[in-house]
């Protein structure tokens, strides 16, 4: 059971970690100009990919073991590993891609960033195993918001990303000593004498999770590259705008999603697969009836909300926007299976659902976006976020119903 203060401090860390991105982009088009904040926009979505390899499908995989098969320290260790390797994979990335003196610090200052966010989620998983989601919600919030702070104050004072992003990434690194660090041991010790065995099996069945994320936020980003490609950072900037509102969507879905983690491993490990499914079922339902509030909100005042809030003139967008809101619930419903699909130890078949949504992404968008301008980035999105929900409800379906058919056979 969900316990009230789980579910409350669970959306409140959620929201903010959702709005992080809008907010940070608001500072930077308003105090830098729009082309900082294109190139902060696409170092984020950059970060967003890489970060894909520190997450690594951890969490999922973390509190789900329900029956505590691996210790808090095997995963520590594991996650370790791969943020090491995300941050060696990101390094050589921007150093190749011959980015500018700006955009690379930026990168890499968000990678960092990510970096700690990662290995903070394994803390918060043992936080949730124990029934403290609200531990992990409060260092989500004490860190993002004063986080948010110190990057306001010192872009203020500075008008320099790159600084106001190494204040960000300090206060971080100091709430996660403080905090994280102190209250895991009254849950676990922290031992680094484990299991090597344990450590390469954690990775191996995490790997298609991992592989399934990475192509994920590929996939959820490739429009932005195509619009990259031009070098354009100003249509960059106005397309990531526009986007804002469907992490709203996607805002709704993590904190809806987050806390039932515990209960998909508890029952489909505990074999009552009708509550699974009606859990599954609940929460896309109200992800539509989510959608559907934002959908008329953004209609009546999205775009002078926008105008206000990013200081530029938004008003041939406004079809745009409530295509991308579209677009939102789609990736969050598929990410409600793809978590399920989790949860039944189905990991392969994700990655099976990324890479055939991946080779339309590929391609498709930066012809659309070079034909049609923001049209086509819009349209691109919804075609790809539809193929992914479509794919990955496919596989659910048949896993769901064949388990079925196993149990009643046996």
């Amino acid at each position: 059971m969900i316990k009230k203060r789980e579910f409350i401090w669970n959306t409140i860390g959620s929201f903010i970690s959702s709005m992080l991105n809008a907010i940070i982009l608001a500072f930077c088009t308003n105090l830098n100009g729009l082309e900082i904040a294109g190139m902060f926009s696409i170092s984020y979505a950059t970060a967003c990919i890489l970060n894909a390899i520190g997450d690594f499908g951890l969490r999922i995989y973390q509190v789900t073991d329900t029956k505590r098969k691996n210790s808090f320290s095997e995963y520590l260790v594991t996650r370790l590993i791969v943020v090491a390797i995300m941050s060696v994979i990101g390094i050589a990335f921007i150093l190749l891609s011959g980015y500018r003196k700006e955009k690379l610090f930026i990168c890499l200052l968000l990678i960092a960033f990510r970096v700690i966010e990662n290995v903070s989620e394994t803390y918060q998983a043992e936080f949730q195993l124990n029934g403290r989601l609200e531990l992990g919600g409060k260092t989500i919030v004490y860190r993002n918001l004063a986080g948010l702070v110190i990057f306001f104050v010192l872009d203020l004072i500075t008008r320099n990303v790159i600084v106001s992003l190494l204040g960000l990434v300090i206060i971080n690194l100091i709430i996660f000593i403080l905090y994280d660090l102190r209250l895991i041991k009254q849950f676990t010790k922290t031992d680094f004498k484990v299991n090597k065995n344990e450590i390469i099996k954690i990775l191996k069945e995490c790997l298609p999770l991992a592989i399934s994320t990475l192509i994920s936020m590929y996939v959820i980003n490739a429009v932005k590259y195509a619009i990259d490609s031009s070098g354009d950072y100003t249509t960059q900037a106005y397309f990531n705008i526009i986007y804002m509102p469907t992490f709203v969507i996607n805002m709704i879905s993590i904190f809806i999603i987050k806390p039932f983690l515990k209960p998909f491993g508890d029952y489909w490990n505990g074999k009552e697969y009708k509550k699974f499914l009606k859990i599954v079922l609940l929460i896309i339902g109200a992800l539509a009836l989510a959608t559907l509030c934002v959908e008329i909100g953004c209609y009546i005042l999205g775009i002078p909300f926008l105008n206000i809030m990013y200081g530029v003139e938004l008003s041939m967008y406004k079809s745009h926007l409530l295509l991308l809101i579209l677009s939102g619930f789609l990736y969050a419903s598929s990410n409600v299976l793809f978590n399920a699909l989790g949860t039944m130890r189905k990991q392969k078949l994700t990655t099976v659902t990324y890479i055939l949504t991946a080779v339309f992404a590929l391609f498709v968008p930066s012809r659309l976006v070079a034909t049609s301008g923001m049209s086509g980035a819009v349209t691109s999105c919804i075609i790809i976020m539809g193929l992914l929900f479509v794919f990955m409800g496919i596989f659910f379906a048949y896993v769901y119903t064949k388990q079925i058919k196993n149990d009643k056979k046996a």
